[in-house]
């Protein structure tokens, strides 16, 4: 190789190191400004205690906790906390989880032992003040409860492992 073209490949080289440092940078900053809002917490019983229930003057339905609602987040492999309305539309989790931590909404079926048996993407979750769960269209709460769910390694089942609270 002469000069000229060791020059050549030493320059494609340092561009390529560059450009590569760049997007690795540019990966990490997007990743912390996605992932901004999710906070280290320690468990707070009182974020799973819950105040009242019942269907808001917006219509929807909600419940509120003595400590801050969604304010614990789980920090474990295959953990997760829910906020579970049972209502005349069906049964509606608010969840956080080990995978996505943003307080988000399942329809689900719970079986006698609180295991899941379908869950489906339906509702939206509202969590501020209050812990609300949105375009479902449910005019009565009939149940409330505070849950950690497990998934289980051995056979992907999701099982609530302890009730915090329920009401009424």
């Amino acid at each position: 190789m002469n000069k000229s073209e060791l020059s050549a490949v030493t320059f494609v080289l340092i561009f390529v190191v560059a450009v590569g440092s760049l997007l690795f940078l540019n990966n990490f900053y997007v990743y912390k400004i996605v992932f901004a809002s999710v906070k280290n917490t320690k468990f707070n019983e009182a974020d799973f205690a819950i105040k009242d229930l019942g269907i808001g003057n917006d219509g929807n339905p909600f419940l509120s906790v003595d400590g801050t609602p969604g304010g614990t987040i789980p920090q474990k492999e295959n953990i997760g906390y829910a906020y579970i309305f049972v209502t005349d539309k069906g049964t509606f989790a608010l969840s956080s989880d080990w995978m996505y931590p943003q307080w988000h909404t399942h329809e689900i079926t719970l079986d006698k032992n609180n295991c899941i048996v379908s869950m489906k993407y339906n509702g939206d979750a509202e969590v501020s003040d209050l812990v609300k769960v949105t375009k479902i269209s449910a005019i009565n709460v009939e149940k409330v409860m505070t849950a950690e769910f497990t998934l289980n390694d051995y056979d992907a089942s999701i099982c609530a492992t302890k009730i915090f609270d329920s009401a009424p």
